[in-house]
C-alpha cells in the first residue's frame, strides 16, 4: 500500500508540472518551429524558376539571420547546389 501512495504522489507530480507548463512554448520546441518555418520558406524559393543563387543566399542571409560559413548557412547553400 505504501508504494501505491508514492506512485499516486508521482503521477499527481507529474501532472502539476504538465498544467503549469499548458500555453508556454518549450524552448526546444520553439527552436524545432523556427527551423521547420525556414524549411518551408526556403523550399518555395527552390521551388521558384524565376529565383537565381544571389537571392536565394539573400534570403538565408538576411531573412533567416544565418551567419556566413555557419554550419546551417552550409546546409541551405549544400541545398541549393544540389537542386540546380
Amino acid at each position: 500500500m505504501k508504494g501505491d501512495a508514492k506512485k499516486r504522489e508521482l503521477e499527481l507530480r507529474q501532472v502539476i508540472a504538465e498544467e503549469g507548463s499548458r500555453g508556454r512554448l518549450r524552448p526546444v520546441n520553439a527552436v524545432s518551429l523556427e527551423r521547420q518555418r525556414r524549411i518551408r520558406v526556403a523550399a518555395k524559393f527552390l521551388e521558384n524558376p524565376g529565383c537565381d543563387r544571389e537571392t536565394y543566399i539573400e534570403l538565408i542571409r538576411d531573412d533567416f539571420g544565418l551567419p556566413d560559413g555557419s554550419p546551417e548557412y552550409l546546409l541551405f547553400l549544400k541545398v541549393w547546389d544540389e537542386s540546380h
